[in-house]
């Protein structure tokens, strides 16, 4: 199995650290990961808050770059709606070209109100932008031309560095909601799921999504899932839960201040009908928080491989990328649950059989 690095670059440590000192720690912890054996990594896009300080996935990735030799480089995600295709696309062949075809890209529309007025994009607008982004990059990236799109109207032009080699099996979709299942089979992406709840196929309906697949993309097959959530290890399995909960009751408010879960008109923009019923009342975020800091993944080696079977075993995985640092845990705590869990559980992660997407059927296009 593909196993990576997963950064959120969440600053949630209080002013006493600034945002530079901060960055710094978390590019270091990102680039040592190739030397503790990850395969590759992820790096988020969030705007306007501590929640994530990562404005630029692919910013950030060109960075790791140029720190790292063989690890993979991932979005998780480009939030589409967001970004101009154009520079999606050219940024993203650039950085393939650069880096040997390193480059994995996952994408996403989005959900923070905040974050989209602050973009100035109308949130009303997310599937039909996600959508018609999505399929204007994904030609561009396979064919070195981009055009069209009803809101975008983007003129013809042919985008330089060329194609290095084909994104086929290289490019994922976060899929939240069931609509979102059928869009990411639609425009033939694989799946990426984001944070391991205990849920029934991780909330994701495959059956949809493979059914969507076998319509759409008749000649190709689905790429199996990626998945990118915390994990919190600890020799002690009850420090680990004890510390976990504790983390991550920051880290849930941090969600529900930039997603704005607990204000009145969550979930009414258009397309984002579905998140209506998990907006939280004001009065039981502490209540929600308590909850999910009990249930997300936190114990001893033993327990965290065995909560990452049973969700392999679900779902059959190719990847899981962790993310170490969250919830203003302090940089020592983050570092030392990495350690453990690069010695204790990734050769045992890596060793589990699992078909990838990303390097065997890729065919190499003209470079010149």
């Amino acid at each position: 199995m593909h196993v990576g690095y997963a950064t959120g670059f969440q600053h949630q440590s209080g002013p006493s650290l600034n945002d530079r000192v901060f960055l710094q720690e978390d590019l270091r912890m990102a680039v040592e990961a190739e030397d503790f054996g990850f395969d590759s990594i992820w790096v988020t896009e969030h705007h306007f808050s501590d929640y994530s300080i990562s404005p630029s996935p692919l910013q950030s990735l060109a960075y790791l770059a140029g720190k790292t030799k063989r690890v993979k480089l991932g979005t998780q995600v480009i939030v589409l709606p967001w970004n101009d295709p154009v520079r999606v696309a050219e940024q993203a062949l650039w950085l393939d070209n650069v880096t040997e075809g390193r480059l994995l890209l996952g994408f996403g529309r989005g959900l923070g109100k905040m974050e989209y007025e602050g973009l100035r994009v109308d949130i009303n607008q997310t599937r039909q932008l996600f959508r018609e982004h999505a399929e204007l990059i994904i030609a561009a990236l396979e064919t070195g031309v981009i055009e069209g799109g009803e809101i975008t109207q983007q003129p013809r032009r042919e985008l330089r560095p060329r194609t290095y080699k084909s994104f086929e099996g290289r490019i994922f979709g976060s899929a939240g909601s069931p609509e979102s299942v059928r869009t990411v089979a639609e425009l033939g992406m694989g799946v990426l799921i984001i944070n391991p709840e205990p849920r029934a196929n991780l909330g994701v309906d495959f059956d949809t999504y493979h059914q969507v697949w076998a319509e759409k993309q008749p000649t190709r097959k689905a790429p199996a899932p990626l998945l990118s959530g915390t994990i919190f290890v600890d020799e002690s399995s009850e420090r680990a839960k004890t510390l976990s909960a504790q983390y991550h009751r920051v880290n849930f408010h941090g969600a529900v201040r930039n997603y704005g879960m607990a204000e009145e008109d969550f979930g009414n923009a258009k397309g984002n009908e579905f998140y209506k019923n998990m907006r939280i009342a004001p009065d039981k975020i502490d209540e929600m928080a308590d909850k999910m800091g009990a249930v997300m993944p936190a114990g001893n080696p033993t327990e965290i491989l065995h909560i990452l079977e049973r969700v392999n075993n679900e779902v059959s995985l190719q990847g899981f990328f962790p993310h170490f640092h969250f919830g203003g845990m302090p940089r020592a705590e983050a570092e030392r649950n990495m350690r453990l869990f690069a010695e204790k559980c990734l050769p045992e992660l890596k060793s589990w059989p699992s078909e990838s997407s990303f390097e065997p059927t890729a065919r190499t296009l003209a470079a010149a």
